[in-house]
C-alpha cells in the first residue's frame, strides 16, 4: 500500500477545513440545500418578516475568529487578572464568607450519583439524593430548633422575598416590617418580590449607638399599623455584625398583633447563639454558604428556610419537602417528595414558590459539611471566629484615627470600624490595595450616616499574620498621612 507524502496530505487537510466551521456543523452545500427546500435564496431572506426599521444594518463588530488554542490563551490571559483570597488578605464578608472546606465535601458532591444541577421529574428513582436532602432538612431543623425545613432555596436574599410572600398568604395582611440595617441588595430584591402582590414594605429604625433595633420606635410603628402587619423581620447577628439583645421582646410585640416573626441568621453563629426557635421565630431564614460552599464570585448559594409546626405555615411554605415513608410492597424505608402541590405540579398562579432547578447540590454539600464538623466543631468554629474578630476590633481601637467598633452592641464575627477623618477613606482603600489588603466592605454609599466606615469580617481562615500585616499597613498609612 502506497503511503501519502506530506505534500499530498496538507492540501487535503485544507480542503476538509473549508468544508465546515469547527463549531458550526453546516457546510456551504448543506446550507444551500436547506435554503432551496424553504424556497428562499439566502439566509437574509429568512429575516424579511422583521420590519426593516427594527433590523440591524451592516456587519456586527466582532473580533476575528480564533482557533481553540487561541481562544484558550485569550481566556487564560483574562483569568490571570483575577485576584482571590489565596493571594491577598481580605476582610470582606457581608453575607459571603471565607470558611475552610474539608476536601471530602467536594469529593462526595462531585460523585456522578449526585453532580447534577437538575432535580429529576421522577425523583423517587434517586433515593441517594433524596436521602441526602432529608438529612439536610433534619440537620437544619436541629440547628434552628424549628420543626420543618424545605430542601433548599436559592439564597438568603430570595428566601427573604419568599418569607414575606408566605407571611401574607398565612395572615392575609399586607404590611411587612424590616430593619433599616438590611442589606440594600436584599431590600431591593424584597421590593421586587412584593410589588406585584401589593405588599407594603416598611422599615423600622435602629439605635445609632448600639446598632441594635430601637424597640420603643418599633413598638410605635407596630401600634400605628395595628392589624395590618403580616410579619416582622429581624436579623441576628444583623448586617452590621451586631447581636440583637432584645430580640425576644421584638417577637412578643409581633405575636401580640397575630403577625409572623421572621429571623434571619448566620448558621455558624448558632454554634454559640440561641437558635431562632428558642427566640420565638415562626420562620427562620439564612444562607448556607458558610456550611461548605466556596465564595465563588458570589454563587451559587443556598437559601435556608425553616418554620414551626403550624398547619397554615406548612401549607404556605415555598420549596420542596422530602418525606420518609415505607414501600407499598415491603417494610423497606423510602424517601419521597411530599406536599408537591406547592409547585409546577399545579397552575402557577396557585403555586407557593417558583423553585424548579433548586440548589439541591449545594444543600448536599452543606449536609456533608455539617456531618463532618458536628456540634462541637460548629461551636469551636464560632468561638474562633468571634475571638479573632474581637481581637482585631480591639487592636484597631488603639489608633486615634479609628473608632472601632463603631457600635457599642455585642458582635459576632463582623464589626464596623470608622475612619475619624472622612477625607481619608478613598486614599485608605487605595493604599490597602497596594498592600494586597481589602480592609472590608465600604459602607459610605449604602449607609452614609455611618460616615467613613467599613464592615470587616473575620473567620477561622483569618490568621494572626493576616491581622498583623493589616495593622502594620494601617500604622504605615497614618504615618504617611499625618496621623500618629
Amino acid at each position: 500500500m502506497k503511503r501519502s507524502s506530506i505534500q499530498e496530505v496538507i492540501p487535503a487537510l485544507h480542503s476538509i477545513q473549508h468544508l465546515s466551521h469547527p463549531f458550526l456543523p453546516q457546510t456551504e452545500s448543506q446550507i444551500k440545500t436547506m435554503l432551496k427546500a424553504m424556497n428562499v435564496s439566502s439566509i437574509e431572506d429568512l429575516y424579511s418578516i422583521i420590519p426593516k426599521e427594527l433590523r440591524f444594518e451592516g456587519k456586527l463588530n466582532l473580533p476575528k475568529t480564533h482557533s481553540e488554542q487561541e481562544t484558550l490563551r485569550k481566556i487564560q490571559s483574562v483569568l490571570q487578572k483575577n485576584v482571590t483570597t489565596d493571594n491577598l488578605i481580605s476582610f470582606l464578608g457581608a453575607g459571603i464568607y471565607s470558611h475552610f472546606i474539608p476536601s471530602v465535601v467536594p469529593s462526595i458532591v462531585n460523585r456522578s450519583e449526585f453532580i447534577t444541577s437538575y432535580t429529576p421529574y421522577a425523583p423517587e428513582t434517586s433515593q441517594g439524593m433524596l436521602q441526602g436532602l432529608w438529612e439536610y432538612q433534619s440537620m437544619i431543623a436541629e440547628l434552628t430548633q424549628l420543626d420543618l425545613v424545605n430542601s433548599s432555596m436559592y439564597d438568603f436574599t430570595t428566601t427573604l422575598g419568599e418569607a414575606a410572600l408566605m407571611s401574607t398568604r398565612a395572615t392575609k395582611k399586607k404590611v411587612f416590617l424590616v430593619p433599616e440595617y438590611i442589606q440594600p441588595e436584599r431590600l431591593n430584591t424584597l421590593i421586587t418580590y412584593t410589588t406585584g402582590p401589593k405588599l407594603k414594605i416598611v422599615t423600622y429604625p435602629c439605635d445609632k449607638l448600639t446598632g441594635q433595633v430601637d424597640l420603643e420606635k418599633l413598638a410605635s410603628i407596630i401600634e400605628l399599623k395595628r392589624n395590618q402587619i403580616s410579619g416582622v423581620y429581624i436579623e441576628n447577628p444583623n448586617f452590621w455584625g451586631v447581636i440583637e439583645e432584645e430580640i425576644i421582646e421584638v417577637g412578643e410585640l409581633t405575636h401580640d398583633q397575630n403577625s409572623l416573626f421572621i429571623i434571619g441568621f448566620d448558621p455558624i453563629s448558632l454554634g454559640l447563639l440561641r437558635s431562632p426557635g428558642e427566640l420565638g421565630a415562626d420562620i427562620a431564614i439564612g444562607d448556607g454558604q458558610p456550611l461548605g460552599l466556596p465564595m465563588n464570585f458570589g454563587g451559587p448559594l443556598l437559601g435556608l428556610f425553616a418554620v414551626k409546626n403550624d398547619k397554615k405555615l406548612v401549607r404556605a411554605m415555598p420549596g420542596r419537602i422530602i418525606g420518609l415513608t415505607t414501600e407499598i410492597s415491603s417494610s423497606n424505608r423510602a424517601f419521597t417528595m411530599t406536599l408537591q402541590t406547592r409547585e409546577q405540579h399545579i397552575r402557577r398562579e396557585r403555586a407557593t414558590s417558583n423553585i424548579c432547578t433548586n440548589n439541591a447540590l449545594c444543600a448536599l454539600a452543606s449536609t456533608v459539611y455539617l456531618s463532618l464538623i458536628g456540634p462541637h466543631g460548629l461551636k469551636s468554629l464560632a468561638e474562633t471566629s468571634l475571638a479573632k474578630a474581637h481581637h482585631l476590633a480591639e487592636r484597631l481601637s488603639m489608633f486615634d484615627e479609628i473608632s472601632s467598633p463603631h457600635f457599642t452592641g455585642p458582635f459576632f464575627k463582623e464589626f464596623v470600624f470608622t475612619l475619624n477623618s472622612p477625607t481619608l477613606m478613598d486614599s485608605f482603600t487605595k493604599f490597602m490595595r497596594t498592600r494586597n489588603i481589602i480592609p472590608g466592605l465600604s459602607l459610605i454609599k449604602d449607609f452614609p450616616s455611618l460616615g467613613s466606615s467599613y464592615l470587616a469580617s473575620v473567620t477561622e481562615m483569618t490568621t494572626s499574620s493576616d491581622m498583623e500585616l493589616f495593622l502594620d499597613a494601617v500604622l504605615e498609612f497614618f504615618r504617611t498621612h499625618g496621623g500618629k
